[in-house]
Formats: C-alpha cells, structure tokens, sequence
C-alpha cells in the first residue's frame, strides 16, 4: 500500500517537520524563534518570516542575528565584529539597508565602519542556517505580529 500525498497535504507534513525540527533546536540549544517585520532583510527573509534562531558561543561576520535594542529585537547580518575590554561587539546591517546599525556607543566605541557595534550580551540568537541560508517558515511569522499589533 503507497502513501499519496496531495500538495496541501506536503505542505502541512513539511511545516510540521520543520516546526518540530525548531523545537528541538530550542530545547537542546537554548533558541527559539523570530518573527520577521520589515524590509531591510529583503530578498533574504521577508515580513512574516519565522526564523529560527539558536545559541551560540562565538557570532562570525556573515551571520544573521536577532539582538534587542531597547524595548525592540531587530534581525540583522554580522558585518564586522571587534573586542572592546574583553567582550565582543558586532557591527550589523540589513542587507538591504545603504548603511551599518548604529549600536551601543557606551559599550562598544566606534569601530569598524565608524559606528558602535551591538554588545554581545545583547544578541538573542543567530539564525540557524543550511548551506549558508536561514531556516525559515515563510508567512507563519505573519501570526505573531498580528498579535503584537
């Protein structure tokens, strides 16, 4: 007996997959997930992505990362990162913003490109990533902003 799928039916098997995956990550790597909201990720990611995020002891440049910057959490690449007194700080950028965030300068001085970068105690997660690509769920993210308001 053969097991036929219908689209819808693949769809749901493949979220549903990819959900459990993320939830594995989350409990084994201390992760999670990030809504996307916004265009200055685009093409990459787009409003109403979910990303899934992970932990991670060292943040390279080319990594995608969630940090909180007051009471908001942005999702942004690595383009530089430097010490400052013996902790890391990260310079980040939308890939489809024409300049660097400008991060912490009360912890992390100015420093490559000219801007502060974004103290490491201030960075949530990394996008986890297969063959350099963020995993995503495209338009589930959609959900929890509407929540947000």
């Amino acid at each position: 007996m053969r097991l036929e799928l219908d689209v819808r039916d693949k769809i749901a098997l493949g979220l549903t997959v990819l959900l459990i995956v993320g939830y594995v990550v989350f409990r084994v790597y201390g992760g999670g997930f990030a809504a996307v909201e916004g265009r200055s990720m685009e093409p990459l990611l787009h409003t109403g992505d979910l990303v899934i995020l992970v932990k991670r002891d060292r943040v390279n440049v080319g990594d995608i990362i969630v940090y909180s910057s007051g009471s908001k959490y942005i999702i942004h690449r690595v383009v530089a990162v430097y010490e400052v007194n013996g902790y890391y700080c990260y310079v980040t950028k939308g890939d489809n913003n024409i300049a660097p965030d400008v991060g912490d300068p009360r912890r992390c001085p100015p420093g490559p490109f000219g801007v502060s970068g974004v103290p490491g105690d201030s960075v949530v997660g990394v996008a986890l990533t297969v063959g350099g690509r963020p995993v995503k769920i495209p338009y589930i993210g959609g959900i929890t902003l509407l929540f947000r308001g």
